[in-house]
């Protein structure tokens, strides 16, 4: 019986309810993965541009973000954050989605140079609902 249980209770501490996978992170700007990916066709590389070069894909930044929106959407409220951070020099504060423990080396590009695609690990990025 006491097997049962840890293995109930492991199951569950693994679940998606408890780990939060699948769940959109507060953001500091609402970014769609499934507008900029899947409609507009930006490539993961744009705005994680150490992914290539780095164990780190990297996190965007503002300037990134402004190459386009220095063009489109240049009052959107949803924007405000993009403009702040440009007009100040701080970064904007995105929370990280992906992380592993301390412990593991993971080395984004060996697997691009492999030819891996972002998708064999995180999924079909652009059907991402609010992230």
């Amino acid at each position: 019986m006491a097997i049962f249980a840890a293995l109930g209770g492991t199951a569950i501490l693994r679940s998606d309810f408890v780990t939060g996978v699948g769940r959109p992170l507060a953001q500091p700007v609402p970014f769609s993965h499934r507008h900029h990916v899947g409609e507009l066709g930006v490539d993961c590389r744009y705005c994680h541009s150490g992914v290539e070069t780095s164990s780190s894909a990297g996190l965007p930044a503002t300037e990134v973000c402004m190459t386009c929106h220095s063009q489109l959407f240049t009052n959107a409220d949803m924007l405000a954050p993009i403009r702040a951070s440009l007009a100040s020099g701080q970064p904007l504060q995105w929370q990280r989605a992906n992380s592993v423990p301390d412990f593991v080396y993971f080395n984004h590009s060996i697997h691009i140079a492999k030819g891996v695609a972002c998708e064999t690990c995180h999924g079909e990025v652009d059907d991402m609902i609010g992230q």
